[in-house]
């Protein structure tokens, strides 16, 4: 009546060919499932120290695996065969594998112990196989196998797996995906390839000499609908740019709509400077998101002369298309943006044309893409925007000089403070692009250039003497002015401040007080200094 596992931690006193035979005969005789599982385990666990009866304990579970009915028994044999590591045990593991088709805890317990028995080439190519499973367990393990391979070897599988045309297309979606991830976990940046050429050599001979396959391949899993497959396709291909241009731009031209898209987003992705006429092509396709996708290409790609069609898109009369295309526009700034940035210098001619025309969308737009660049030569022509009476243009302008952070907009600023007239909201814009330049430039308060010296602290006063004397001036651009005072202000804005503490507005005394106490603070740590 002992335990399998009594038997196995006792088997130096019972003898190891003893042990074994009580642990057979519990599983030949024994009506307690659980206890038939622990002596089939045990037994695995046993056979190793017994080679004149590892044949009689393959024999007995070889034939546990193949008659017994019980699902957790079985599984159990399956573990135990792999322990045993024999290459006798892939013909019953082989043969359960074929006939455990709706069973995925029994088909993952044979897949592991084949590993562990063997993992060559014919093993390599079942797994491959086994990514068709529904079963995301099984998938998932596979995945895991195959990604422990030399990456040379498990490369160059995936790719000649790829020819194979008896393997369903989901199998080639996720070698496509492993592909992809083989490689960018080897390279140390998508923009340098350097060390995966230098390293893995013969991983980069495969790619070019598969590239038929695997453009093939690529070209018909673009019809679906998955970022991870792309991103993955893109980075293969990133690999076949030279190689591939031509083939890239035809899948420009086709109908379909999906592979369309996901043709242009390879195209910005891999920089593909001849595809930039296609692009500009179908910055107004009938589906909206083919028109995206080429907005966002172009930015990638970076070609400046492509930047007069992007700004164009938004040269329309109709007032709604600000707000019924918001992405686009966004889309669009966002795009000139980085082809500007693409190029340490380039003339910005063709913006400076845009602002003087008299659509306020373009103005706007362009205004704020010189507040994304944040060249020190963009501050007077934005200063000339801060006269425009359209609210958005005039903001967008004062966002950018505060991005750009020149102190030579600062007086300009402080005249749009001082004007009764001017809209609340420009104002609290203003406060805070007057913050951002004050704190990119305040280590020039203690600059040896007392002009300079004299000219800051004289703008700080006009920024004190405004709060002190405004009291009907809008709570927010109040906050805006205390805010600057807490972090750039000394002794001289304490008087003003002290008026804001009996403010009408709660916040604004809140406000005010703790900017009192933040500036004292500081002071005393001044003196202390």
């Amino acid at each position: 009546n002992a335990q399998p596992e009594e038997i196995f931690k006792k088997r130096t006193e019972f003898g190891i060919d003893q042990s074994i035979h009580l642990l057979t005969k519990i599983i030949d005789t024994s009506d307690d499932k659980n206890k038939r599982i622990d002596a089939v385990k045990y037994l695995g666990l046993a056979s190793k120290e017994a080679p004149n009866l590892k044949q009689e304990c393959f024999d007995t579970l070889e034939n546990i695996f193949i008659s017994e009915k019980n699902k957790d028994i079985k599984c159990e044999a399956a573990k135990a065969l792999g322990r045993l590591k024999l290459t006798k045990s892939l013909k019953p593991l082989l043969w359960g594998l074929e006939n455990s088709t709706d069973d995925s805890q029994l088909r993952l317990a044979v897949l592991k112990a084949i590993r562990k028995t063997k993992f060559k080439e014919e093993i390599i190519n079942l797994f491959i196989k086994e990514l068709d499973s529904s079963h995301k367990k099984i998938t998932a393990y596979v995945k895991d196998q195959l990604l422990v391979l030399n990456p040379e070897l498990l490369v160059n599988k995936l790719i000649g797996s790829l020819g194979n045309k008896n393997l369903s297309n989901k199998v080639k979606v996720e070698i496509i995906k492993l592909i992809g991830y083989e490689i960018s976990s080897l390279n140390a940046t998508f923009k340098d390839s350097s060390y995966i050429k230098i390293k893995y050599p013969e991983i980069i001979s495969n790619l070019i000499n598969q590239k038929e396959v695997l453009l093939a391949e690529i070209s018909q899993i673009l019809k679906k609908e998955d970022r991870i497959l792309l991103e993955s396709s893109i980075t293969i291909l990133n690999f076949l740019k030279e190689e591939i241009k031509e083939d890239i731009i035809k899948l420009l031209l086709t109908d379909n709509f999906l592979v369309k898209k996901n043709a242009i987003i390879i195209a910005g992705k891999l920089e593909l400077v001849e595809a930039a006429d296609l692009l500009v092509q179908n910055l107004d396709s009938l589906y909206n998101e083919v028109s995206l996708a080429s907005i966002e290409a172009l930015g990638e790609i970076g070609d400046v002369s492509s930047v007069p069609d992007l700004i164009d898109i938004l040269n329309i009369e109709d007032i709604t298309f600000e707000y019924s295309d918001i992405d686009m526009k966004f889309q669009i700034m966002d795009a000139v943006k980085k082809i500007y940035l693409k190029h340490e210098t380039v003339p910005y001619d063709a913006l400076y044309d845009y602002l003087n025309m008299q659509n306020d969308t373009i103005r706007e737009s362009v205004a704020f893409i010189l507040g994304e660049i944040g060249k020190d030569e963009f501050v007077n022509p934005l200063i000339n925007l801060l006269n425009i009476r359209n609210v958005d243009v005039k903001k967008n302008a004062i966002i950018a000089l505060g991005k750009i952070g020149h102190i030579n907009a600062i007086d300009h600023l402080l005249e749009i403070i001082k004007n009764e007239k001017a809209y609340w909201l420009i104002k609290k814009v203003t406060t805070d692009a007057l913050f951002n330049i004050l704190q990119q430039n305040w280590y020039k308060f203690d600059s040896d250039d007392k002009e300079l010296n004299r000219s800051l602290n004289k703008k700080i006063a006009t920024i004190i003497e405004y709060l002190r004397e405004e009291e009907k001036e809008n709570y927010k651009v109040k906050l805006g002015l205390i805010k600057l005072l807490e972090t750039f202000g000394d002794e001289r804005a304490l008087d003003a401040l002290l008026k804001r503490v009996n403010d009408f507005h709660r916040v604004v005394r809140i406000h005010a007080s703790n900017a009192i106490k933040k500036i004292e603070e500081r002071l005393e740590l001044l003196d202390v200094d």
